[in-house]
């Protein structure tokens, strides 16, 4: 019956001061409206009485304005601890679902999503932190309040308070049936705003795409449907609210009436006191006040529930690898690394590889070649250890990849992917995520090697140089090549390529394939390239089909086998002559 989440409970650590704090707040609150009750109901009462002089009547309104700024100071205290208890609430469940984002690695951001990890750490905790501030207070303060206002009204009519107190603590079963069904109707909630969350980000992100192919209509119209279907969820549970207030202040309304009739028929009998009728009707809305400031609270912290689930399933995320530097070393070391027998599936789709081996010679350049999906940049994310193996091993100079956690992994092995992230802030802080401590010296020399030094140095700020948000004040082929000297920074042994000149122009693409000639001369290098004409130099060209190696060699040999390779050099040597004879036209 009552709303105790496990999630959220077990967040709660470093808030249960305040939540205290709150109810005793409260409670203060309770017995200064109490004691203004007495105050005004004996005064009131009384006032036709000979015994009442000016003395008594400025005591008594003195004592009923004291009353009231002190209850008036207590419910300004109130807010102000439920703004702090609200604030803390956002720091911690942010800094916890952040924290567990950064250890997520690839494979597990991939699973989870983006989109919900936005909504888990965004709306999901603006729910959740009206549970710690408003619901857990709520909830310890109902239990207190009708107890208390029991025993201050059983004196003047027990009949009346039985009934109050009854219809006080019969409220919450009921509203409990209410629950239930805004239960299920709050998870549909969550799922209808993820799905209009994720559409529309990827409709922002593909904004231009979308307009070149005039298909920005038709996405308006399905965004417009979604929204609308998640406006229908808000409205089914504004409607369920409705019908539970309906019903709960009905009950308390008709409680109070029938108090009051009580009470008149004491007061024509002479069963009861006028005083004591004064307090009844000052104090019977007020035994209802906890379980309404609950009901408000349950409602609204059932979204803090439901945003719960989603955190939870985040939370619950096992970012633990397998791990034991114990393991022996191979006694044919061999210098470089190697893929034995190695399988990999993601979750809920076919193999991505299968049964893959291969050798990547320590000081050589070996590169992966094949159709789209045929698990090129699966092999780069295992040899990065964003994920392990389903089956197989892989070993880095003899030593098992589980002999290394993936930090260390790391320090040795570095990738320039596809679309490199250049982060808001200036050139010097987009090259010291790779090493903290880098120097001016080390950023230029960096930076000399993909060819930017020179740009740079025509820069006003040089290295202090803002880059805008996302680096959108740099073209493409910028954002490539900070994103190799940030690489080079680390001053790993091993480096992959994978893609990492696709999304530029020819001159970037050019300038960027002769760094990495020249580094071909100190580094080991793993190369993925959608453009077979840059990997022809490779020590060794491992072709994949289908998950598979089909064929493996240099690339003379590769050509005289007629096999795969062959036919995409070919096609794309054929495709390339075409576009030259058509831009020469």
């Amino acid at each position: 019956m009552l709303l105790l989440n496990k999630t959220l409970l077990r967040l709660a650590k470093g808030l249960w001061g305040w939540i205290f704090a709150i109810v005793i707040v409260k409670l203060v609150t309770l017995i200064g409206i109490t004691a203004f009750a007495k105050t005004i109901s004996g005064f009131l009462g009384n006032i036709d009485s000979p015994s009442v002089t000016i003395e008594t009547a400025g005591s008594a309104i003195l004592s009923a304005l004291v009353i009231a700024a002190v209850t008036f100071c207590s419910e300004l205290l109130r807010g102000e601890l439920e703004y702090r208890c609200t604030a803390k609430a956002r720091t911690a469940l942010r800094t916890k679902i952040f924290s567990k984002v950064l250890e997520l690695d690839a494979g597990n951001i991939e699973r989870i999503g983006p989109v919900s990890a936005i909504t888990s750490s965004v709306d999901g905790v603006e729910s959740m932190q009206t549970y710690y501030s408003q619901y857990l207070p709520g909830l310890i303060y109902c239990m207190c309040a009708p107890i208390y206002l029991f025993f201050q009204l059983k004196n003047s009519s027990l009949s009346v308070a039985i009934l109050l107190f009854a219809v006080s603590f019969v409220l919450l079963p009921i509203n409990n049936i209410f629950r239930s069904k805004i239960e299920t109707l709050k998870t549909e909630y969550w799922n209808s705003m993820e799905d209009l969350t994720g559409y529309y980000l990827e409709s922002v992100q593909g904004l231009t795409t979308f307009k070149l192919y005039e298909q920005d209509g038709e996405r308006t119209k399905v965004l417009s449907k979604k929204a609308d279907a998640f406006n229908r969820k808000i409205m089914d549970v504004m409607k369920v609210n409705f019908s539970s207030f309906l019903l709960t202040d009905g009950m308390i309304y008709c409680s109070i009436l029938i108090a009051m009739g009580i009470v008149s028929a004491g007061l024509l009998q002479g069963d009861i006191l006028f005083t004591s009728a004064l307090m009844i009707l000052l104090l019977s809305y007020s035994f209802f006040d906890s379980v309404r400031q609950l009901m408000n609270a349950t409602h609204t912290a059932l979204s803090g529930v439901s945003a719960a689930e989603k955190v939870e399933n985040l939370l619950d995320i096992d970012t633990s690898r397998p791990y034991d530097p114990a393991l022996p070393i191979d006694k044919d070391v061999y210098e470089g690394i190697r893929m034995e027998h190695v399988s990999h599936s993601y979750t809920g789709r076919n193999a991505a590889i299968t049964d893959v081996s291969l050798t990547i010679p320590k000081g050589k350049v070996t590169a992966l070649a094949g159709l789209s999906g045929c698990g090129k940049s699966t092999i780069a994310g295992l040899l990065m250890r964003f994920f392990d193996p389903s089956n197989g091993r892989i070993t880095l100079e003899g030593k098992d990849y589980y002999s290394f956690t993936p930090e260390q992994l790391r320090k040795r092995i570095i990738m320039v992917p596809q679309s490199v992230s250049i982060f808001s802030g200036t050139i010097a802080d987009n090259l010291r995520i790779a090493k903290k401590d880098a120097t001016k010296e080390e950023m230029l020399e960096a930076l000399q090697q993909v060819r930017l030094k020179n740009w740079v140095d025509t820069l006003p700020d040089g290295l202090d140089t803002d880059v805008g948000d996302s680096g959108g004040k740099l073209s493409g082929g910028q954002r490539q090549k900070i994103g190799i000297a940030r690489a080079l920074l680390c001053k790993a042994e091993y480096i992959i390529f994978d893609e990492a000149t696709s999304s530029v122009d020819i001159q970037s693409e050019q300038e960027i394939w002769s760094c990495v000639d020249r580094l071909a001369m100190t580094r080991t290098l793993i190369i993925i390239s959608h453009r077979l004409s840059t990997i022809q130099n490779a020590d060794c060209i491992y072709v994949l089909s289908g998950g598979k190696i089909s064929e493996s060699g240099r690339h003379e040999d590769l050509m005289q086998n007629h096999g795969l390779y062959y036919q995409l050099v070919t096609e794309q040597a054929n495709l390339e002559e075409h576009r030259e004879v058509g831009e020469e036209k």
